[in-house]
């Protein structure tokens, strides 16, 4: 799913956890895993699952 980088930010991420293990919030463009599908950097999604179909 291809997202805006202000709408990420407000999901939850898997891998992270707080320490009474509930999730936190993506980190978008501070994650490695981040992936950018466009040049001009308007939308992006967690390269953790794959590509989606609309950025290839």
């Amino acid at each position: 799913m291809l997202v805006a980088e202000s709408d990420a930010k407000f999901m939850f991420c898997p891998f992270l956890m707080t320490h009474d293990d509930k999730m936190k919030m993506c980190q978008v463009t501070q994650c490695m895993m981040w992936r950018w599908a466009d040049d001009k950097k308007e939308k992006g999604y967690c390269g953790l699952a794959g590509t989606p179909r609309a950025a290839k």
